[in-house]
């Protein structure tokens, strides 16, 4: 019950993420939260009288509210997940508005490598063909692909990584809103393969509250190592989206378009200003040293020349499969190798396949 408790703070008009947050570590539990009275609440410093008159007035208006919450989502079958949870995602712990609770349908992965990818609500079909392949890709190498479920680059990116993994949604309105019937597929699917998310009551209606969707943002960023954007005009709601990222620290990814093309204007002024410009999922995997294999295909591992030596074969031993590693890194682990014989080492790995470099890193080929 201690979720629903949350739930029921966070029905009060304005009592937002970071209060409930604060109310619940000052009080030690949510339920304590819930039952602490006006003058208490004030005396916690956390909050006004005039945000403390609002709980209680919610309160008086609603006493059973945590209940009534907990039996609604059973109804439904609706989950809640609070940050105290094993399953809260790690990476979204990580920011200051952390929601301490949302209301979610599928299965969560709290320490999956997530890659957010959003864009215009009118795409062109070079942006729906970019964003289609890039989820796709992205997902069959093992990334969760995060969006936001609206129309356009939302939408494709979801499609795409359905077709090879899991995508997560982030939804602006409530998990139980009356969505288009095409929306509606669409997220019976994402709660299939990953997860439909939000932090918004079940029967929340975004359109009376049109700060929902600039707020849902920072999740969908909290959630990602890395956001891309596909197509995004001047004043796209995406561009909220990479405000959030690189706040949190993320890697923010635009891809280029055409110079005179509205769609692209985002997009191209992402780069000017110092976001990384991509050609495909190759360049994300490449920024972040990582190499997946294919869920979908199944490696073996090469041959060993006879006439390697010990060394050779000592160093290459070293060297991962699924990450890069730098050459001060083997020399940490091999501090009797002489610093000086590592480069004809790493040059003999080279000419027999065995490895691959990148930037002076290095990965072990298959």
């Amino acid at each position: 019950m201690e979720r629903h408790y949350m739930a029921a703070l966070g029905g009060a008009e304005k009592i937002g993420a970071a209060t409930i947050n604060k109310l619940v570590k000052f009080f030690g539990s949510a339920k304590a939260a819930w039952l602490a009275d006006e003058k208490e609440l004030i005396s916690s410093g956390i909050i006004q009288e005039k945000a403390a008159n609002t709980i209680t007035e919610f309160k008086k208006e609603h006493p059973d509210a945590p209940q009534k919450n907990f039996e609604y989502c059973r109804k439904h079958g609706i989950k809640l997940c609070a940050m105290t949870d094993e399953d809260y995602p790690t990476l979204l712990k990580e920011i200051d508005t952390a929601p301490p609770f949302f209301y979610y349908r599928g299965k969560l992965e709290p320490n999956a490598q997530r890659i957010g990818i959003v864009g215009s609500r009118v795409n062109t079909p070079y942006g729906e063909g970019v964003a289609l392949e890039l989820a796709r890709n992205l997902a069959a190498v093992g990334f969760t692909i995060v969006s936001g479920a609206a129309k356009g680059i939302d939408t494709f990116a979801h499609r795409g990584a359905l077709e090879s993994g899991r995508t997560v949604a982030v939804l602006g309105s409530g998990i139980n809103h009356k969505q288009s019937r095409e929306k509606e597929k669409l997220l019976e699917a994402i709660a299939e393969n990953g997860a439909v998310i939000s932090e918004y009551p079940p029967l929340f209606n975004p359109t009376k509250n049109t700060w929902a969707f600039p707020l849902r943002n920072r999740i969908i960023a909290g959630l990602s190592r890395g956001v891309v954007v596909v197509e995004a005009g001047k004043k796209s709601g995406a561009l909220i989206t990479t405000g959030y990222a690189g706040k949190y620290g993320r890697t923010v990814f635009a891809i280029p378009g055409q110079i005179y093309s509205e769609k692209s204007v985002g997009c191209n002024e992402l780069i000017r200003d110092g976001g990384t410009l991509i050609k495909g999922f190759e360049d994300i995997l490449s920024e972040f040293n990582v190499v997946y294999t294919p869920k979908d295909k199944t490696a073996s591992e090469k041959t060993i020349p006879d006439d390697l030596s010990e060394n050779a074969v000592a160093v290459l031993k070293i060297i991962p499969y699924d990450k890069y590693i730098s050459d001060e890194e083997i020399l940490m682990k091999m501090d009797e190798l002489d610093p000086s014989d590592l480069t004809d080492i790493m040059l003999d790995l080279d000419l027999n396949d065995l490895i691959e470099e990148n930037s002076g890193r290095y990965i072990r080929k298959r």
